[in-house]
């Protein structure tokens, strides 16, 4: 009979342990990653939401009656409403325009959900980017993830206020949909909205595929609506299905 294996039994065997490995690893690298990313965001959601829940009833107000009581571009001032219902380990606030400083916990460059550029700070979050209109407040939080907040102001004083959460900060990939999620608190909402476009008027350039959130209530929970997505599914949307280019 026949005891043991041959050093050629033994390699061949080895090389097919080798090429399953090499074919599982990257998928359970994926699903760990997306694993990760899907309860960092929902957790950092549940955070702010209850945030900005806590502040309206502190401040007796409710959505748009929270924040266009402040003269634009006002933004710290109801940024800190709301940080003080919350914990974080960093924060920095620029006015309108003014980026001398870069934050070494924001991501250097960052990408809307068409995988292009991100130019806006009211869907994303990237040191590259500047402070827009309404200024903008960044929160480093202890779970390691990174919160903007900013106002819609571009015509003036404005009700609406966006929120973009990156579930793992400066981290790659840093895109719209695949760790980064806007959300905005605006109208007579209690509760954070998943962001969608801004307005149905806007360049592609300014709003990257989101749907419209104007019909909020019945938009369709797909990918061009990452953080309803997440939020509903529990999981991550997937962009290449979508008619996302898949990088980065």
């Amino acid at each position: 009979m026949k005891k043991g294996f041959t050093l050629a039994e033994t390699l061949i065997t080895l090389g097919i342990i080798g090429i399953v490995a090499a074919m599982t690893i990257p998928t359970l690298k994926a699903h760990l990653f997306e694993k990760q990313i899907v309860n960092k965001f929902k957790q950092s959601y549940s955070i702010i939401n209850n945030a900005v829940r806590l502040m309206e009833e502190s401040e007796d107000c409710q959505g748009n009656s929270c924040y266009d009581k402040y003269e634009a571009p006002e933004i710290e001032a109801i940024a800190s409403n709301i940080d003080r219902h919350f914990k974080y380990s960093d924060k920095k606030c620029y006015l309108p325009g003014n980026r001398k400083e870069l934050l070494s916990w924001l991501p250097k460059r960052s990408y809307a959900l068409d995988g292009t550029n991100a130019n806006y700070s009211t869907y994303s979050i990237g040191a590259n980017l500047g402070a827009d209109k309404s200024g903008v407040c960044y929160y480093k939080l202890y779970n390691g993830a990174v919160v903007a907040m900013s106002r819609m102001n571009a015509f003036g004083n404005s009700g609406t206020l966006n929120i973009v959460i990156d579930a793992n900060g400066k981290s790659a990939p840093n895109r719209v949909g695949k760790d980064m999620f806007p959300v905005t608190s605006f109208g007579d909402n209690y509760n954070l909205v998943p962001y969608y476009k801004i307005h149905t008027w806007s360049s592609p350039a300014f709003y990257k595929g989101l749907c419209n959130y104007q019909n909020a209530k019945s938009c369709k929970l797909d990918a061009t609506s990452p953080a309803a997505y997440v939020l509903t599914y529990d999981k991550l949307p997937d962009l290449e299905k979508a008619g996302f280019p898949k990088k980065p």
